[in-house]
């Protein structure tokens, strides 16, 4: 009998050890299971400033679809725009290209990936936990000195964390609208930069006029002081005037070397806006007239474009749908909207069920009362943000309507008023010289003054141009691409999010 008691005892042991055996296996193939669900590896992508800067060095400049170029059809005169009318490239094609190349709004866009991955995580539920507890098992063997499968197998369990109600819904809307945050922040940059190709243009093509006046100007001066040496060694003429004429050509040569300079840096910051190499060469051409451009057909005050109350205040309404930074900063405010309904349902106590059922009541953190507290102040803040906003708006496109009517009205004041007197006074000198009524200084004089009015008159010509861009811009329709096509871009990354968001 006891070697019948031996040997069932024997067996016992033996199957229990099978099972802790057997037991042990299982655990190790579940996780390596699990470990084996790992889908990415991972792979380094160093980077190295020299081959940067090497890539942007061979960056070049190539056509945009889309983008018009100058004579083309829609910037002809059949639709009662002027065309450029010389073959080269307008803003419109430089903004086209830019909007695509610069660096920086490059770097941008990356941060709309991160915000739509932010997106697909924000409505995944907590992993569950599945772990094994050998407590049981060490305290059987440590008090009875055995133990037994029922030891083992008890070790055994798992919990998976419940969201609490309107959780899950209340992170995925803070996340889509911190989505549209980022798009928008790149339409907002992306307008920045539209506005600074334009007005670079202008500063290109500004330069390139005065360096063709002052090569006419300097022509002019080079013949006057050739007469006045010819005069001077007929005895007509004395030698402080012939070194005066001399000394007039001088000074519009050295005013050369300055608008040299003022060209090489106007085409720089236009490449740096490119995204191109500074030493770029490009022949920029006029761009339709922003007059016409203005004519937005919304009112008659609005078409005119003439700055009256009614115009500003359509203008005004215009802006607050197609500003691209108010845009963004709503998306913000709607995003902390998510956040406050987030917290406020974080108040709720959190259950985990499983083997086991475990609850967090939230006594210690005053059931989220300070971070419901926190996102209220955070929206409010917004709140005051955007309105704020909407006051510099409004404030931006007023200045920008009064500077571009003083613009207007300095040019026409110099091409009715002012360049017709000099270049009069300039024609009844050269008759009363003929006469013996004035003498060759007065004659120098006048010169002088007409082509400093011709260079008042082009300086003026493209600070209006400068200003007629702005203006646009600050109204949100100098933009890369409409606010139709973002809220249609919008709603096409919202269906892909949940087409590839995997089932709850």
């Amino acid at each position: 009998m006891a070697r019948s008691n031996g040997c069932a005892r024997s067996r016992t042991e033996h199957t229990r050890r099978l099972a802790v055996r057997r037991l042990a296996s299982l655990t190790l193939l579940l996780a390596h299971a699990l470990v084996g669900c790992a889908t990415y590896e991972y792979e380094a992508a160093p980077a190295d400033t020299r081959q940067l800067l090497a890539a942007l060095e061979a960056r070049h400049w190539h056509p945009v679809p889309g983008a018009r170029r100058a004579g083309a059809e829609g910037l002809s005169g059949a639709d009662g725009v002027e065309s450029a009318g010389a073959d080269g490239l307008v803003p419109e094609q430089l903004a086209a290209f830019a909007v695509t190349h610069n660096p920086s709004l490059i770097a941008l866009r990356r941060q709309v990936g991160v915000a739509q991955a932010l997106l697909r995580t924000a409505g995944l539920l907590s992993d569950p936990q599945i772990g094994w507890d050998a407590m049981d098992a060490i305290a059987s063997q440590a008090l009875d000195g055995t133990h037994s499968t029922l030891d083992a197998v008890s070790g055994l369990g798992f919990s998976i964390t419940l969201p609490r109600p309107g959780e899950l819904e209340a992170r995925e809307g803070a996340a889509r609208w911190r989505v549209e945050q980022a798009r928008f922040d790149v339409a907002r940059v992306e307008w920045a930069v539209v506005r600074e190709v334009y007005v670079a243009c202008e500063d290109v093509l500004e330069a390139r006029r005065l360096l063709e006046q002052n090569q006419d100007i300097m022509e002019v001066a080079g013949t006057t002081r050739d007469y006045f040496e010819r005069a001077q060694s007929a005895g007509a003429a004395t030698a402080i005037q012939a070194n005066l004429a001399a000394g007039d050509l001088l000074t519009i040569r050295a005013q050369r070397v300055h608008l040299e300079a003022r060209s090489r840096a106007t085409r720089q910051a236009l490449n740096a806006l490119l995204g191109l190499p500074p030493a770029t060469e490009l022949q920029v051409v006029a761009a339709p007239q922003p007059r016409q451009a203005l004519a937005f057909g919304e009112g008659p005050g609005v078409a005119s474009g003439d700055g009256s109350p009614a115009a500003l205040d359509a203008l005004v309404e215009r802006a607050l749908t197609l500003r691209p930074g108010l845009a963004a900063l709503q998306a913000a405010y709607l995003a902390a909207e998510e956040d406050l309904r987030l917290e406020v349902a974080l108040q709720s106590p959190q259950f985990a069920v499983g083997t086991g059922i475990w609850i967090t009541p939230g006594f210690f953190s005053d059931f989220n009362r300070w971070q419901v507290e926190l996102a209220m102040a955070r929206r409010d803040a917004l709140r005051g943000q955007l309105e704020a906003r909407v006051h510099d708006l409004r404030r931006e496109l007023h200045d920008a309507s009064a500077a571009r009517q003083e613009a207007l009205r300095e040019l026409h004041f110099l091409e009715a008023e002012l360049l017709p007197n000099a270049e009069e006074s300039l024609r009844l000198a050269g008759q009363a010289f003929d006469a013996g009524e004035v003498t060759l200084l007065e004659i120098l004089s006048l010169q002088r003054a007409l082509a400093d009015g011709r260079t008042r008159t082009t300086e003026s010509y493209a600070e209006l141009q400068r200003r007629q861009w702005r203006l646009l811009s600050a109204s949100g329709e100098l933009l890369p691409r409409s606010r139709r096509d973002l809220e249609h871009e919008s709603a096409s990354t919202h269906d892909d999010d949940h087409a590839e968001r995997p089932a709850r």
